[in-house]
């Protein structure tokens, strides 16, 4: 798969955290990224909705972020994500980037396990071939 054509939109409410994700994308290949900080956002670019937005070919997804703009951070946001587009049965890939190892989630093409102060690039790299 050619991934410089990937559309990739980041759901993270940590500024570094994308910074780094973002980093570890475009040493990949990836130029075509954007990032949201909530949940509906995400929503928003699965369906199309908004001038000029071009739905995601791939999702990087924490684990633990608001559900909405006005809300507090939910623990189970990631989870949520990826079981409502199951049952929506959306088929964009997932990778989960998180500071806990989720690779057993079940319906993701894989997980970065991130770490604070590591290069993450390689991990990528490694799930972004199973493309």
């Amino acid at each position: 798969m050619n991934l410089s054509k990937l559309h990739v939109v980041i759901v993270d409410d940590d500024y570094f955290k994308v910074l780094e994700i973002r980093k570890a994308l475009e040493f990949n290949g990836i130029k075509d990224i954007e990032d949201v900080s909530c949940q509906e956002k995400v929503w928003d670019r699965i369906y199309g909705i908004g001038d000029g937005v071009r739905k995601p070919d791939l999702i990087v997804t924490d684990m633990q972020y608001p559900l909405t703009a006005e809300f507090k951070i939910d623990p189970e946001a990631g989870f949520k994500l990826i079981e409502r587009m199951k049952k929506e049965q959306i088929d964009i890939p997932v990778i989960i980037c998180s500071q806990c190892n989720y690779e057993s989630v079940r319906g993701i093409l894989g997980s970065v396990w991130y770490r604070q102060n590591e290069d993450i690039c390689f991990q990528f790299k490694e799930v972004l071939g199973r493309l």
